[in-house]
């Protein structure tokens, strides 16, 4: 017989059961990226916005800045569900 035996979920237990499923969840954030980059909507989504920037404002550089602006908006979305 084993010398530790597993015990019922109590209520009280909710707080430290949800720590460990957020950091079990948070290891597939960077994968969960990446298949984001792999979308053919993200890719029309990084290709439309600074296509777009161009059109209005005419400045290369603000089309550079929102590439950035989007993957990282990316990343805050990829993260959010398990915060």
């Amino acid at each position: 017989m084993a010398s530790f035996h597993i015990r019922q979920y109590q209520d009280s237990d909710q707080k430290s059961v949800l720590d460990l499923f957020i950091r079990g969840m948070e290891e597939h954030i960077p994968a969960t990226f990446r298949h984001m980059l792999t979308l053919p909507r993200t890719f029309l989504l990084l290709l439309g916005v600074p296509l777009a920037m161009v059109l209005v404002s005419g400045s290369w550089l603000l089309a550079a800045m929102s590439i950035f602006f989007v993957l990282l908006l990316m990343k805050l979305l990829a993260r959010h569900p398990w915060k």
